[in-house]
């Protein structure tokens, strides 16, 4: 156990380390973005980018999950570079013809859902460049299946200073506005493929058409995934944009980036451990690590939706001005997507190692029919806290349906009373800090740090997390620290 948590550790410094200086650039940014930028203009991006990214994930048809979970069928460096080969052979030209079809609809697409022809540029711009961001998704999939961690690190830091560096120049400088905010995303997108190009060359071989059909067999049977994913993620904003105005739009727009912040601290480890698990799956009691690591992801992931549902308000009034403060109680809830998609990442990787491919596509898209079929009836009525429960209830659905399938056919002892017990101590922490009378702000603030801080000690009262794993853990910590030299 303790070889696999320092496995896990080492890996997700390999994919997070440059991803957490993500939250610096960000609390550097949004207080300069929000001043320049008005609710409305993130409206509109938010729309604009949600259209790029359902054609995106069509013209993928499920290939990036179909490409990691064959990669390690053969462990031999052939195999590798041909299915990577296969994979590009797949997307790129579908891809070019999800561009086109994007580019020549576009005054249909800007007139139909924003009601004006001034926005036609921006949608044939998204066309023109979306097959670069396919190239780019499968070269970085492949990496990380490849386990290299230092390519990660410079993935995830070309994309944090591609960013930076578009904000600045699109956005401050030029004062592009939402033309900016999606040339911000194209121009990092474009240098990250341009880097996966040169770095991961090396896992680029030549298509074989037997290859080729795998991957699309498996790719149509995960495609329900990708597609249903981006509808719990993404098609509320289709339905949003006939009930509220683009200001509103927006305010939901920011607290989605606020609550994206708790994503920026987990992602690392999600970015590690289906890998990981993939790769382990052999290993002498691999199920019982899976589930003592259960308590880990969920453990922090509460610890982290805890902090941004006390503090939202505090986060924003320092991150932006006072027109966006409206999105405070959004950002709040919306933060618990992560504590379920911790619980996601767990359970795809069974499914993934168990080849439930059907189950795992399937059951998912239950969850977006079940999404679907909540923004009809609350957002109409409820309008953005329709969509939020929406949401949350849409992705936390597949989780639990795919958690009783697996136990039937891979069945893993994952801690469920310590997993329940650990949500029932942070939701009721969570409700003494929503339920404080006005006061001011410096003793609000004082009493909200202190019942943050509940949240670990009632971890080890609960058993959830044991006095000797904190004990290894620090001393791995201090150990790593003492070394200061690169993680091998």
């Amino acid at each position: 156990m303790r070889t696999s948590l320092k496995r896990l550790i080492q890996m997700a410094a390999g994919y997070g380390i440059v991803q957490w200086l993500g939250p610096l650039i960000s609390f550097v940014m949004t207080p300069i973005l929000t001043r320049i930028l008005a609710p409305a203009d993130y409206g509109i991006a938010e729309y604009i980018l949600t259209i790029n990214s359902a054609a995106g994930t069509v013209a993928l048809l499920g290939v990036p999950q179909a490409l990691m979970a064959h990669f390690n069928d053969r462990r031999d460096v052939t195999w590798y570079r041909t299915i990577t080969g296969s994979s590009l052979a797949l997307t790129v030209p579908l891809s070019l013809a999800a561009g086109l079809a994007i580019f020549w609809g576009a005054p249909f697409i800007a007139q139909s859902a924003l009601h004006s022809q001034e926005y036609a540029p921006l949608f044939r711009l998204i066309g023109a460049t979306g097959v670069l961001g396919v190239f780019g998704t499968v070269l970085v999939t492949a990496s990380q299946s490849a386990l290299r961690v230092r390519w990660g690190m410079a993935f995830s830091l070309t994309t944090i200073l591609c960013t930076l560096a578009g904000n600045l120049a699109f956005i401050v400088w030029l004062r592009m506005g939402v033309t900016g905010m999606l040339l911000t995303p194209i121009a990092t997108g474009i240098a990250v493929s341009f880097l996966a190009l040169v770095l991961a060359r090396s896992l680029v071989g030549a298509p074989q058409w037997p290859v080729m059909k795998q991957l699309l067999r498996s790719g149509l049977v995960l495609l329900p995934v990708a597609v249903s994913t981006w509808a719990l993620q993404m098609l509320d904003r289709l339905f949003l944009i006939n009930y509220v105005t683009p200001t509103e739009l927006g305010y939901y727009t920011i607290a989605y980036k606020i609550s994206g912040l708790v994503y920026i601290l987990l992602a690392p480890l999600f970015s590690a451990w289906t890998p990981l698990a993939l790769a382990m799956q052999d290993e002498p009691f691999a199920r019982e690590r899976f589930a003592s690591m259960s308590r880990y992801f969920v453990g922090i992931a509460l610890a982290a939706v805890l902090g941004m549902s006390l503090f939202s308000t505090e986060v924003l009034t320092i991150l932006t001005r006072p027109a966006y403060l409206p999105a405070a109680p959004y950002a709040g809830v919306l933060s618990y997507i992560h504590v379920i998609s911790g619980l996601g990442v767990l359970l795809a990787a069974s499914a993934l190692i168990s080849k439930q491919l059907v189950a795992l596509s399937w059951l998912v898209v239950v969850g977006a029919l079940v999404n679907l079929a909540l923004n009809f009836a609350l957002i109409p009525t409820f309008k953005i806290w329709g969509a939020t429960w929406a949401t949350i209830i849409g992705v936390a659905v597949p989780q639990v349906l795919l958690y009783l399938w697996l136990q039937r056919r891979y069945p893993i002892p994952y801690p469920l009373g310590k997993l329940a017990r650990a949500l029932l101590a942070q939701a009721t922490i969570l409700a003494v800090g929503l339920l404080l009378p006005p006061m001011a702000w410096a003793p609000r603030l004082a009493i909200k740090i202190g019942l943050f801080l509940l949240l670990p000690a009632a971890y080890v009262l609960l058993g959830i997390i044991t006095p000797h794993e904190m004990q290894q853990g620090g001393l791995f910590i201090r150990h790593r620290l003492r070394l200061a030299g690169p993680w091998r």
